[in-house]
């Protein structure tokens, strides 16, 4: 009997890892065929050079992830995760109140998926450790890798798929979606359920109960990991219509009435969303542009017009492909990515309605970007999987892999990587400011009033503990500078507030500009001027500020600097404080009123 329960278990688990659906397909045979001589494909120069390419992104991306994932609430995080851990060990619940509590309504969303994390690793380590959240949060960019190779060009070996899936690599380890990358919250709902989703819709195209059962699963979860993941369902639905399988169809709409019955139980609309009907039916044209530019947004923010463009560049391919293959009677060969495709779009299309009254600018809202990226991806892959003829499917992979290629060295790419640094910047000198003085706390949230009593609730039953990081370690070095060149140059416009210490001078949340302007080559130093010696140092630019940043109106070119001085650096005096931009071909000055006494 333990056998047999083995032997089900082994069965069912390796459904996903399983060969392509058995079901009938016409599939042109020259699928097989590949870009290059086959003696080109399989030498293991090819290979190695294949691999490398699509590592680079990988690489980057996990690289960047690993140095910035920092230990400190943000946003979301504070009531999301902590407020909850807080309510679920000393809000006095009982066995059923907590079971409540894990799928009460948090926005206009169920994140059950969450908070089984947050407590997994509060039960694992004692406390709740945002880094953990992050490392785990970003686990899935991996897995949809996976997903992509096992299920895309199923006629292909390994060696010809690496280089249909470079399109893929480029576009996926975008930083369009920068700021779940180190948003641990956001990163376990906007990314985990796009994985959910994929499998639910893979394993519901595979014969057998094993499968169905699957599926059936990764839908429920998807569904109450955010609300998008509701989608799976609706999308399912065709797919099972396509099959002719009724039978797996009356149950998918059963699971599908009953988990979304749950879901809206006691459901609420916060009152800060805007009405569903009021921006469909009385804004139409702006819901419209809002759907354009989501689907478009890769282009970045600074191409408003290019990203409608682009969005509706994409949807006509996309319908193209369908209408293509329908005609063909080729459609059965590529559901899988027609059942992504599709989940994707009605979760553009849920966004057009939910939030098209925020203004178009929030389209292009970092954390719907994995959405976005996900959607160019499946296009690649199924109009490379469409069009077997060698040239022309070359010349899709040149264009796909191009546009890819040219947003990810973009401005707008690079940019968005160095505004994950800056964030996590602001959140280490948050540290600083708290270990230095509790009294100074600097929280990242739009609303204070609520996250501050959680941090300091957490904080005193050590739910959370933060890093023992100081100002020490984001000190400046001191350097020697001749204070004959000290002449206000009467050019610079600034706002800086600094923050003394009994040790430490801190500026924090300070900006400045040069006649109007910062090109991104400027650099900014405090200078520190007394009667025998003076200093430089150099400070840390962030190319936007976070107080001012709300997604609407954003403005990247914010020239926010950050600088902390350590004063047993610097030699006993009276000093008066300056500042100097250079931009490589002129030196400004500014005198602060502001000084320091060591």
């Amino acid at each position: 009997m333990f056998a047999a329960k083995n032997s089900f278990v082994l069965r069912y688990s390796t459904v996903f890892f399983s060969k392509r659906s058995d079901y009938p397909t016409k599939a042109d045979q020259s699928a097989q065929a590949g870009l290059f001589p086959g003696s080109v494909e399989k030498s293991p120069v090819f290979a190695g050079l294949c691999i490398f390419l699509l590592a680079i992104p990988i690489f980057i991306y996990y690289q960047t992830l690993f140095k910035n994932a920092y230990n400190f609430p943000y946003e979301d995080d504070f009531n999301s995760a902590l407020g909850f851990i807080f309510d679920y060990e000393y809000g006095g619940l009982d066995a059923w109140g907590k079971l409540k509590l894990i799928f009460s309504q948090y926005n206009e969303h169920r994140i059950v998926f969450n908070r089984l994390i947050f407590l997994a690793d509060y039960a694992l380590f004692g406390e709740l450790n945002f880094k953990h959240l992050i490392l785990f949060g970003n686990l899935p960019m991996i897995l949809i890798g996976i997903i992509f190779i096992k299920v895309s060009f199923p006629r292909l070996p390994v060696y010809q798929k690496l280089v249909y899936l470079l399109p893929v690599a480029y576009s996926l380890f975008l930083f369009q979606y920068w700021e779940l990358a180190t948003w641990g919250m956001a990163a376990l709902s906007n990314l985990y359920v796009v994985v959910f989703a994929m499998i639910s819709l893979y394993c519901l195209l595979q014969p057998g109960k094993g499968a169905f059962i699957l599926a059936c699963i990764a839908a429920v979860v998807a569904t109450f990991t955010i609300g998008s993941g509701m989608f799976s369902f609706i999308a399912g639905i065709p797919l099972l219509i396509l099959l002719k399988a009724y039978r797996k169809l009356i149950i998918w709409v059963i699971l599908a009435a009953i988990t979304l019955g749950l879901y809206f139980v006691d459901y609420t609309r916060p009152p800060y969303h805007p009405d569903v009907v009021d921006s469909l039916v009385n804004h139409t044209g702006r819901a419209i542009s809002y759907f354009f530019t989501l689907v478009g947004s890769m282009t970045g923010i600074t191409r408003p017009k290019l990203a409608i463009l682009f969005g509706v560049l994409l949807v006509l391919v996309t319908l193209g492909l369908v209408g293509y293959l329908w005609y063909k009677k080729r459609i059965m060969d590529h559901l899988p990515v027609l059942g992504w495709l599709l989940f994707l779009y009605l979760t553009c299309l849920s966004l057009m309605a939910s939030r098209s009254g925020m203004g178009v600018e929030q389209a292009f809202s970092p954390r719907y970007g994995i959405v976005v990226v996900m959607l160019f991806a499946c296009q690649a892959i199924l109009a490379l999987e469409v069009f077997t003829q060698r040239f022309l499917r070359l010349g899709l992979l040149a264009a796909y892999f191009g546009i890819a290629l040219f947003v990810y060295v973009s401005a707008t790419n690079q940019g968005n990587r160095q505004r994950i640094v800056d964030r996590t910047r602001q959140l280490q000198y948050s540290t600083a400011f708290f270990n230095d003085n509790p009294k100074n706390l600097f929280l990242h949230w739009g609303s204070p009033g609520i996250a501050e009593p959680i941090f300091r609730n957490v904080i005193q039953k050590s739910l959370y503990k933060l890093p023992n990081l100081t100002f020490r370690d984001l000190k400046s070095a001191p350097h020697s500078f001749d204070s004959t060149k000290l002449v206000a140059t009467n050019t610079i416009t600034s706002e800086v507030k600094p923050f003394s210490t009994h040790e430490f001078l801190v500026l924090y949340r300070s900006w400045a500009l040069v006649n109007n302007g910062l090109p991104k080559n400027t650099t900014i130093q405090l200078i520190a001027q007394s009667a025998g010696t003076s200093y430089t140092f150099d400070t840390h630019k962030q190319i936007w500020d976070d107080i001012t940043d709300r997604t609407l109106g954003r403005q990247y070119t914010y020239p926010g600097f950050s600088c902390v001085v350590d004063k047993k650096d610097l030699k006993p005096g009276h000093y008066v404080l300056w500042l100097c931009l250079t931009d490589g071909e002129s030196t400004s000055y500014q005198q602060l009123d502001a000084t320091m006494d060591v």
